[in-house]
């Protein structure tokens, strides 16, 4: 039989962000591939990093995404975090300046439950460390 290992479902972490990436996703959509190395925290998968995907809408461009989309949460909280974001000319550029910078990461629900389904939640960006 298959081993099946439990999730270590953080819900609360501190972790310095290591590399954003844009990439292909579901139906050829654009998303952002974050990568988290927690502090004080040992990660048991393969890659020993934590991972987030953080998808773009349909309608949303490089440079222009829907109010109230998941990215446009996800974007708004790193701006909070990130006084420089909020100048950033697209939605890569913002993203990458969490790279090697440490935070506090919370687990949040940015879309909402729809037809019988919940809303996935986000390790999301809270609060900067020194």
């Amino acid at each position: 039989m298959v081993e099946r290992k439990e999730s270590q479902g953080l819900q609360k972490f501190d972790a310095i962000v290591k590399t954003v990436e844009a990439e292909t996703g579901a139906e050829g959509r654009t998303q952002y591939h974050i990568t988290m190395e927690p502090i004080g925290i040992e990660i048991t998968g393969a890659t020993g990093v934590l991972h987030e995907w953080i998808p773009m809408s349909a309608t949303a461009t490089e440079d222009s995404i829907p109010q109230g989309s998941v990215l446009d949460r996800y974007l708004s909280q790193v701006e909070i975090c990130i006084d420089e974001a909020e100048k950033a000319k697209t939605v890569e550029k913002a993203l990458k300046l969490m790279v090697g910078k440490k935070f506090t990461f919370k687990k949040m629900k940015l879309g909402k439950d729809f037809d019988g389904h919940k809303a996935r939640e986000y390790a999301v960006p809270v609060a900067v460390l020194a």
